[in-house]
């Protein structure tokens, strides 16, 4: 309690929650929602116009922003395993889980390879990839929480497949006649292939209700892989330079996710606890991605260069392809 009453400690954190409600109440506009941009990339976005517009909020707030970037939002990742009912998979099926599991872990190995033959940093290239195959900003912040990455890395990977989740966002629906899918086929594959949850469900709702129903479970699924997903990359981590100076152990927050999934998927925890357990783990979530954002300077970001880009895109295009082959398969 002492500790909370530093200045440089509770200034940070009522600066990011200040801002984090914010931005959920910017997300609840119909000019972001009806874009795509929910809660926790529009946090990241108002983290980074004010740390970079005065930058003395970020200084006097060090400590605070510090304990929001690390205990904080890993705290909300761990919640994370509250998103996920049992009954949810009846949508899909069995056949839903394993495409899952097929794309998240494809895309993973993808980006640790072409990381490596784009001469990406390889604590970098993890982070899109986590982005890219699982759930944008809050699986990077969850591969961060593993790897300690540099502040402007996760910035980079955030910004990276945000932007090409609201570029899936509106072309998908522009593809559903050339495909031959039905809605609800078409639905998994946005479930299967864009970043963002805000996203997903933005691109399946101009399609229909039985797309919209099927990418929601279909991303959900891909969100509950986050904690294996996370323990590769810890494992990965003990052979990336960037963090070779020490051994990468598993965090306590991914055993924490496991546990509460488990609890969940048994139907252990009462739909009230899971409403409000899956608000909260967002907002700590939100007000994490603030802190990251107002550490973070522009100039960081530009300075990533091309390669950063290349990866993002080219393992976009490569969840647009291989999930659209894997749904045909399944629809035959």
């Amino acid at each position: 309690m002492n500790a909370f009453l530093r200045p440089d400690l509770r200034h940070g954190v009522l600066i990011c929650i200040v801002l984090a409600a914010l931005s959920a109440r910017l997300a609840s506009l119909d000019v972001f929602s009806s874009h795509g941009l929910g809660w926790l990339p529009l946090a990241i976005v108002l983290g980074m116009v004010a740390g970079n517009l005065w930058p003395a909020l970020a200084k006097s707030g060090a400590a605070g922003l510090t304990l929001a970037r690390g205990t904080l939002m890993r705290a909300g990742i761990a919640l994370y395993g509250l998103k996920l009912g049992f009954s949810d998979l009846s949508l899909v099926g069995w056949q839903g889980v394993l495409l899952a599991l097929a794309m998240v872990s494809s895309t993973l190995l993808l980006a640790r390879l072409l990381g490596r033959r784009l001469g990406l940093d390889p604590t970098l290239a993890l982070l899109i990839g986590a982005g890219s195959a699982i759930c944008g900003a809050a699986a990077v912040a969850a591969a961060d929480g593993v790897l300690s990455a540099r502040a402007r890395q996760v910035a980079s990977a955030v910004a990276a497949v945000v932007i090409c989740g609201t570029l899936a966002m509106y072309l998908m629906p522009l593809l559903l006649p050339l495909t031959g899918l039905s809605d609800a086929r078409f639905g998994m594959w946005i479930g299967l292939t864009v970043h963002e949850l805000g996203h997903v469900v933005a691109a399946a709702t101009m399609v229909g209700p039985d797309a919209a129903s099927t990418a929601l479970v279909e991303k959900m699924l891909r969100v509950m892989l986050l904690a294996p997903a996370m323990l590769w990359i810890a494992l990965q981590g003990e052979r990336v330079p960037s963090v070779a100076g020490a051994r990468v152990r598993v965090p306590v927050f991914l055993w924490v996710f496991l546990g509460l999934l488990a609890l969940n998927l048994g139907g252990a925890v009462p739909a009230s606890w899971r409403q409000s357990g899956a608000l909260l783990a967002d907002a700590l979530l939100a007000v994490g991605l603030v802190a990251l954002g107002m550490v973070t300077r522009v100039a960081d970001v530009r300075a990533a260069g091309l390669k950063v880009w290349a990866l993002a895109l080219i393992l976009w295009a490569y969840l647009l392809l291989a999930g659209f082959g894997l749904i045909r398969v399944v629809a035959q």
